[in-house]
């Protein structure tokens, strides 16, 4: 599974919760839905395009993951 934030077009924000419903339906488990249109889930990777395809989404995008190694460790 990975980690998405999907951000809704501001012509769909008035109806966000019925777009949040249509994507979990799709595969999207949702994590946070923040009103000004940003949508936060994870999802299988099957599952991304079908999400994307959506007119209601405006971006999708995969959250990355950053690693910092220990303060002791030597110097790269």
């Amino acid at each position: 599974m990975k980690s998405i934030v999907i951000t809704i077009s501001e012509t769909y924000l008035g109806s966000l919760r019925t777009v949040a419903d249509e994507l979990s339906q799709e595969g999207l488990m949702i994590t946070n839905l923040f009103e000004f249109g940003v949508i936060t889930g994870c999802a299988e990777d099957d599952v991304l395009e079908k999400l994307r395809e959506h007119k209601e989404v405006l971006s999708l995008t995969e959250e990355s993951q950053a690693t910092i190694p220990p303060p002791d460790s030597p110097v790269q």
